[in-house]
């Protein structure tokens, strides 16, 4: 074939423009599919680590309600004690032993009130409630993140396929489909991490 029959070839096929512009979509799409699967990981492995500190938080929450409920009956139990030494005159028992078990008691009150609220811990229940609370935000806005970047990568698969599609094809409609669900693709990782809608 000689040079001026390439040339015409060339001119009238126009080359591999319309292709090597589907390629460029498609490296495009490639490459937002890369950040929506990035984004995917981040958030699967931030989900399992919130929730496992979620899980640890509770229990520790839970222990220290326990704990509370275990003083409150020896409280009463102390109580019921006293008042019924101080009912029955009979009972030999000296001041000592009374003011021994007040002081349990008092140190029980204590030891309750520091286990719902002390300024001097990051463990009583009013702090690991607060941190109950971050985490559960902090999972709930992660699943949100997780699910748009989940749909974001099977659009851009998508996409990618309906581009590949119309190179074969050389139909215009596979191509701005794909263009389109990209585009949407796009949106959908975009707001992955941004969480715009």
């Amino acid at each position: 074939m000689n040079p001026e029959k390439a040339a015409d070839i060339v001119e009238k096929e126009g080359d591999s423009q319309p292709h090597l512009k589907k390629a460029i979509v498609i490296s495009i799409l490639a490459m937002v599919l890369a950040f929506a699967s990035l984004g995917t990981a981040r958030t699967s492995k931030l989900l399992a680590v919130s929730n496992i500190q979620l899980s640890n938080t509770n229990t520790i929450y839970e222990f220290r309600a326990l704990r509370q409920l275990v003083l409150n009956i020896a409280i009463d139990s102390f109580n019921y004690d006293l008042s019924n030494i101080s009912l029955n005159k009979n009972t030999a028992i000296n001041q000592g032993s009374l003011k021994g078990m007040q002081q349990i008691i008092h140190g029980y009150e204590k030891q309750i009130k520091s286990l719902e609220s002390d300024e001097n811990r990051d463990d009583d229940k009013q702090h690991l409630q607060t941190k109950l609370n971050v985490l559960a935000d902090l999972i709930q806005t992660t699943k949100e993140k997780n699910e748009r970047f989940e749909y974001a990568e099977v659009a851009l698969q998508i996409a990618i396929v309906l581009v590949s599609a119309s190179i074969i094809s050389s139909a215009a409609l596979l191509l701005w489909c794909g263009i389109g669900i990209g585009f949407i693709g796009s949106i959908l990782t975009l707001n992955g991490y941004l969480l715009f809608f």
